[in-house]
């Protein structure tokens, strides 16, 4: 399985590409510019590409699967979580099912680093691309994490589709593990689920889906 990654040069997505390398998944690297390329094929991307628009036509040929930190912006100069670029989420999610993408893998936006008067908080805005994933013909998942923390992962996690917990936390490295494990666990597809820390090894988590 061949996966492109939109967000790679996040914190979160550079780990991505460490672990898709890790598990034997050729991948292609989304990124905003040139100065991301030397530290993507280091941790492990075959391919790079900078993002542009006009290349979302032609873009997926040859991928089975995407993975998309939509708190990510490509169009973006740093890694860092901005707020969601729905029509850039939605063109992708648009394409990828032309261009005959089987898997999309989806990291919802954390709305905790929206601004609060972000146009995006209009009724129904903020779940626009998810919506359009969850319609399409592409075999989705669409992931709700915690609040992302920096601490070291443990591979346990708790995954609900809905988690009482308030205040949730997960480490960028379990957050990592749970986008690429998905793209294969069927219990993972067609679904949108939250994560968090938890006391559950990760794999068993997203099986009791």
């Amino acid at each position: 399985m061949k996966v492109i990654v939109f967000g790679a040069h996040s914190s979160v997505g550079e780990l991505v590409i460490n672990k898709l390398m890790k598990n034997g998944y050729p991948s292609c690297a989304v990124i905003s510019n040139e100065n991301q390329i030397e530290t993507l094929k280091k941790l492990g991307a075959n391919e790079l590409v900078i993002y542009e628009e006009k290349l979302l036509p032609t873009l997926f040929h040859g991928y089975d699967a995407v993975i998309y930190l939509t708190g990510i912006n490509p169009r973006a100069k740093a890694g860092r979580t901005v707020l969601v670029d729905h029509e850039s989420v939605i063109q992708t999610v648009k394409q990828a099912e032309q261009q005959g993408v089987q898997r999309f893998v989806m990291m919802s936006a954390i709305t905790a680093n929206e601004a609060t008067g972000d146009e995006s908080r209009n009724i129904g805005a903020k779940e626009m691309p998810d919506e359009l994933l969850r319609q399409s013909n592409l075999t989705y998942t669409v992931i709700q994490p915690g609040a992302v923390t920096d601490k070291p992962g443990d591979g346990k996690i708790s995954a609900a589709i809905t988690l009482e917990a308030n205040n949730a936390e997960i480490s960028r490295e379990d957050l990592a593990d749970v986008l690429v494990m998905s793209l294969e666990a069927e219990t993972t597809f067609n679904k949108t689920f939250e994560v968090a820390d938890g006391d559950t090894v990760i794999t068993k988590a997203l099986s009791s889906l």
